[in-house]
């Protein structure tokens, strides 16, 4: 009797505060993701024989939950779409499946400038935005020609009286020419400088840029990563989410100047299974208006690991499974998700600036049952 009354007393938690978040009128929430990669491996693993049909629901169930707890889900999109023959590494190209299932997960933006976005060269840059838009899926970085790029510059995303304006830049292209008239944003000063005089018109309240740079595997940020966020400040783009190392990356939150970095969030699926690069953070942030000022109210991660039991993967949402050995088919499995947990965990606890875990509403009964048994 006594635990049930426990049991009710947490729900009842839960429920109060699920609830002041969705009455909340006064903020907006984004999460943003790392790399969505697409390794041949993940592509059969998504490949029904007997329909012949690609299905990727199933990398991303677990996440589902978590993303509907926000106002926008955003995420680098690290392949090209629907331009066969479809494969992995070097050049990207997915089934149109794999954009359905992000939909279908409620991730509501993607970020298309990376190191792969020519993969597939004119006719890959193309279809891929394409299926986004048959999917009304918003995306940002790049475009079918010049005239589009500039009358979809900025992204803006708008909720409670807070207008964002989403920026997206790439340090390159692998070598690979940007095919006319189609466009990739590239990190060049003089562009981003138009580019943030563009969004300034549109009388934002943040203009954060998603940024693909760095040096891949490096848990750290180099000299040319710093610079970069010190000349986005410098500009009035205070916020700035990074990818491309392919691994987790310090958090830094300067509250007295209201910036913000997220230097890489990692993977948030591929078949790269060498730790650490086997998962990667989801980052939380909250911004809020009080008296006619929007400040950032607050920034957390939340660690993720890519499950793959035998040829499916799946998206773990860590704080769901830190307590379900039993869940993992292998038990080396769990020790290699404990292990990505532990490392990661320590890191950015010991490199993070005022940047802590997220503890997610669906997981708070959870966590506080377990704590308490």
């Amino acid at each position: 009797m006594f635990y049930r009354f426990v049991i009710i007393i947490l729900s009842f938690g839960l429920l109060l505060q699920v609830k002041a978040q969705t009455n909340d009128t006064t903020s907006v929430s984004l999460l943003f993701a790392g790399d969505i990669m697409g390794h041949g491996s993940q592509i059969r693993a998504a490949y029904d024989a007997e329909t012949s049909t690609y299905d990727y629901k199933e990398v991303f169930q677990y996440m589902k939950p978590i993303f509907s707890e926000v106002d926008f889900c955003i995420a680098n999109l690290e392949v090209t779409l629907g331009t066969k023959p479809y494969s992995g590494y070097p050049q990207f190209s997915s089934p149109p499946a794999l954009a359905t299932a992000i939909k279908e997960a409620g991730i509501d933006v993607l970020g298309t400038a990376n190191n792969h976005s020519c993969d597939r060269y004119k006719a890959g840059i193309i279809r891929t935005i394409e299926i986004l838009d048959s999917l009304q899926v918003s995306h940002f970085g790049t475009y079918i020609n010049e005239k589009v790029q500039k009358a979809q510059t900025p992204l803006i995303l708008e909720k409670n009286g807070i207008k964002i304006a989403l920026l997206n830049y790439t340090y390159g292209t692998n070598g690979i020419p940007v095919p006319s008239p189609t466009i990739v944003n590239l990190l060049d000063k003089k562009k981003i400088i138009e580019d943030v005089a563009i969004a300034k018109i549109e009388n934002p309240d943040f203009i954060i840029a998603f940024v693909h740079w760095g040096n891949e595997y490096q848990e750290m940020p180099n000299q040319v990563q710093k610079m970069w966020f010190e000349y986005f400040k410098n500009l009035d783009v205070s916020i700035v989410i990074g990818s491309h190392p392919h691994v987790v990356q310090p958090m830094y939150w300067d509250k007295t100047h209201q910036n913000l970095v997220a230097y890489s969030l990692g993977n948030f699926v591929s078949n790269q299974r060498t730790h650490p690069r086997d998962g990667g953070a989801t980052f939380k942030l909250v911004l809020k208006k009080e008296n006619g000022v929007t400040y950032i109210h607050e920034a957390s991660y939340l660690l993720t690991w890519v499950y793959k039991a035998g040829n499916k993967f799946s998206i773990l949402p860590i704080d769901n499974f830190l307590y379900k050995p039993n869940f993992f088919t292998e038990r080396t499995d769990f020790q290699k998700f404990r292990s990505f947990y532990n490392h990661v965990n320590t890191h950015l606890q010991k490199q993070n600036s005022a940047v802590d875990e997220w503890r997610p509403y669906s997981q708070y009964l959870l966590r506080s049952l377990i704590n308490f048994f």
